[in-house]
C-alpha cells in the first residue's frame, strides 16, 4: 500500500477557498479566512495567486468545469458499453429540467459566470476551460451520432454540443417558475421535444406526438 500523501500548501489553499465559497458565497470569500482554514500565511496565498481575484479564478474555474466533465465521463462510459445505441440512449444522458441533483450545480455555475463579468482573471480562466469542455463534448456528440446513424454525422457535432450546454443553463429560468401558481416545463415535455428534434436531425424521422 502506498503511503498517504500529505496535501501541499497550494492544495490546502484551494480546498479551503472552495469551502469558503460554498459556505459564504463568492462575495463572502476573504483571503484571511482561507489562510486560517488552510493553515498558511496570507503572503503565501498572494505568492501563489497574485491576489484574491487570482485565487477565485482558479477555485471557481475548477468548480465550473468539474460537473460537466463528470457528466461527459459518465455519458462516454454508458455509450461505450452499448452495442447499438439509439436516440433514446442519447436522451438518457441529456439533462432534464426537473432533475433535482443538477439544480445546485447549474445555479452555482450561473453565479460563477456572473462573477466573471467583474473578475477578468476568472473570465480568462473560464475561456480556457470552456474550450476544453466544448472539445470533449463535441467528440462525444460526434461519436454518438456516428454510432446511432451507422457512420454519418447529419448535424454539426460542435453545434449539438453547444446546444446541450446552453439549454442546461436555461433550466434556471424553469426553476423560477416551479410553483403551484405558475406552469413549468416538465421532464416529459422536454424529453419529447428533444426526441422529436434528434429523430428528425439524426435519422430524418418524425416522432409521433
Amino acid at each position: 500500500m502506498e503511503p498517504r500523501r500529505t496535501p501541499t500548501s497550494r492544495q490546502r489553499i484551494t480546498a479551503a477557498a472552495r469551502v469558503q465559497v460554498e459556505v459564504k458565497g463568492i462575495l463572502g470569500l476573504r483571503v484571511q479566512d482561507v489562510a486560517t482554514e488552510a493553515k498558511v500565511s496570507v503572503p503565501l496565498i498572494y505568492k501563489y495567486y497574485g491576489d484574491r481575484d487570482g485565487l477565485l479564478a482558479e477555485v471557481l474555474g475548477e468548480m465550473f468545469e468539474e460537473f460537466v466533465l463528470e457528466q461527459i465521463d459518465v455519458s462516454e462510459a454508458y455509450f461505450d458499453a452499448l452495442e447499438n445505441p439509439t436516440v433514446e440512449d442519447l436522451l438518457a444522458v441529456i439533462a432534464l429540467p426537473q432533475q433535482d441533483f443538477r439544480r445546485p450545480r447549474r445555479w452555482q455555475r450561473m453565479q460563477i459566470l456572473a462573477a466573471s463579468v467583474e473578475i477578468p482573471a476568472l473570465r480568462q480562466q473560464l475561456g480556457v476551460l470552456q474550450l476544453h469542455l466544448q472539445e470533449r463534448l463535441t467528440l462525444f456528440m460526434d461519436n454518438a451520432q456516428r454510432r446511432i446513424t451507422g457512420g454519418s454525422t447529419p448535424v454539426s457535432s460542435a453545434a449539438l454540443a453547444l446546444l446541450v450546454q446552453s439549454y442546461g443553463f436555461g433550466f434556471v429560468l424553469n426553476d423560477l417558475l416551479e410553483s403551484d401558481e405558475h406552469p413549468f416545463v416538465t421532464d416529459d415535455q422536454f424529453a419529447h421535444l428533444m426526441r422529436v428534434m434528434l429523430n428528425a436531425a439524426l435519422l430524418n424521422q418524425q416522432t409521433p406526438s
